[in-house]
């Protein structure tokens, strides 16, 4: 008996001896840090400066949660506080690079920030994730550095190609705001022209705007000198009977008719219009200065890069009241549903992109939404950015990434990352190049989410 107890005692005792004896950074393996940046005042009383650094953390701290009832690698976090000023926040970043026993930071969420800290990423080899930086030349011009945020380039590219890829359109107008607007008017204007399609007309417009009267008039100019139409309601019953066969709707014939207005040949026929209408032997003509009522072909959307929903009250109405708003393409802070049923008897076609997408049919978002109600957090949208980034880091850790190196490589090759409010993909320079496609019809609904390619 005490020959066989002395047999498996001196392994038992060997082993723990191996534990203690082994260097701290084998045992290390099992264990990760991630850096956390974020605007959270904490020596401030102003709960309100509080909120987004609060509740992004929050939701970084909910996904840090579900990962470790699990986790195959252990993570933690250390928060620092930039209080939304670049220069802290470019310290910060460059403390946690000098911590090796960090792999990788959460945060900045602000541009500014992110621009005074990006250089850290590559001096420190150190991935940097920013849940919300949307300007342009940051993760683009520098390695290690990525933004689930598309930036506004991305945005106005990938409207652009959305709309004449998938929906054929080719010729735009373009009203934006001058300042905050203008970040998507370039990028759009750019890829529309390097697609083949063409800007007709752009029109800027200022900071909270009171109308947009002389942006529509400067439209309706280009529409009266540049289209073409036909009155049904002059022409004899068999040429009404050759529209018809030519593919025109009887509808829009009667509607022409009986309310003699004028419809744009480009509106009924499309691209081939001029070649069309020679076809049936009729003569299209320029609008009259007194004309009102009219159907426009010439220009296929409008895009509108607006600053804040509030302008969607001053635009709309306006844009219908003129017989323009037959489609509209806007941006992510079109995506506002209290101002859009506001205005819903305004629109008629309407789709924008918007990084932020939580169908109340979402399994995923339903899921979240219950595990919520047994813990001590909230759900907001600042939470879910802090929720998506957090969990995209902590499954690729889990995955194995648990090195400075291992964590950059995947996120250089993440593509179709499915997260709540979006998917996530990173291979277009270090940006998100996935938006969702929303239309207004009575309320907000999910068409698409489109990638934007290289």
């Amino acid at each position: 008996m005490t020959k066989l107890k002395c047999q498996f005692a001196i392994p038992a005792v060997f082993a723990a001896l191996v534990l203690l004896l082994t260097p701290f950074s084998i045992h290390a393996q099992g264990t990760v840090k991630i850096g956390v940046a974020l605007p959270m005042f904490s020596d401030s009383d102003d709960e309100t400066k509080k909120q987004l650094g609060t509740e992004i953390l929050d939701g970084i701290k909910f996904a840090l949660t579900e990962y470790s009832k699990n986790a195959p690698v252990k993570v933690t976090l250390e928060v620092m506080d930039t209080k939304r000023d670049p220069i802290a926040a470019n310290d910060m970043i460059r403390a946690f690079g000098e911590d090796e026993s960090i792999i990788g930071v959460i945060g900045p969420i602000f541009s500014s920030e992110l621009k005074e800290a990006a250089q850290n990423g590559p001096e420190f080899k150190m991935p940097i994730v920013s849940p919300t930086a949307t300007g342009d030349e940051l993760a683009a011009n520098y390695n290690y550095v990525y933004q689930l945020n598309p930036s506004y380039e991305v945005r106005g590219k990938l409207m652009a190609d959305y709309l004449i890829k998938v929906n054929g359109l080719k010729n735009f107008a373009v009203i934006y705001e001058e300042t905050y607007g203008d970040n998507f008017r370039k990028p759009f204007e750019d890829e529309v022209k390097t697609m083949g399609g063409k800007v007709l007309i752009t029109q800027s417009y200022p900071k909270d705007p009171k109308s947009i009267t002389d942006q529509i008039n400067a439209i309706t100019k280009y529409i009266r000198e540049n289209d073409l139409f036909i009155n049904a309601a002059n022409l004899n019953l068999t040429q009404r009977q050759k529209l018809e066969s030519a593919g025109v709707r009887y509808s829009l014939i009667d509607s022409s008719v009986s309310m003699n207005m004028d419809i744009s040949i480009y509106y009924m026929f499309g691209k081939n219009a001029k070649k069309t209408v020679d076809t049936l032997n009729m003569k299209p003509y320029k609008l009259k200065p007194e004309t009102t009522k009219f159907v426009q072909g010439v220009i296929d959307a409008i895009y509108i890069p607006i600053a804040n929903p509030g302008e969607i009250n001053v635009i709309v109405p306006q844009l219908f009241s003129d017989g323009l708003s037959m489609y509209i393409a806007g941006t992510g802070d079109w995506n506002n549903e209290k101002t859009l049923e506001e205005n819903k008897v305004y629109l008629k076609n309407l789709v924008f992109e918007s990084e932020y997408f939580t169908g109340s049919d979402d399994a995923d978002f339903s899921s979240l939404k219950e595990r919520l109600k047994k813990s001590k957090f909230k759900l907001s949208k600042n939470f879910l950015f802090g929720y998506d980034s957090g969990k995209l880091i902590f499954d690729l850790i889990g995955g194995g990434a648990k090195t400075r190196e291992e964590l950059n490589t995947a996120l250089k090759n993440l593509v179709n990352y499915d997260a709540i409010k979006s998917k996530i993909s990173l291979d277009y320079h270090g940006i998100n190049s996935e938006l969702n496609i929303l239309r207004y019809e009575d309320a907000i609904k999910l068409v698409d989410t489109y990638k934007l390619s290289k």
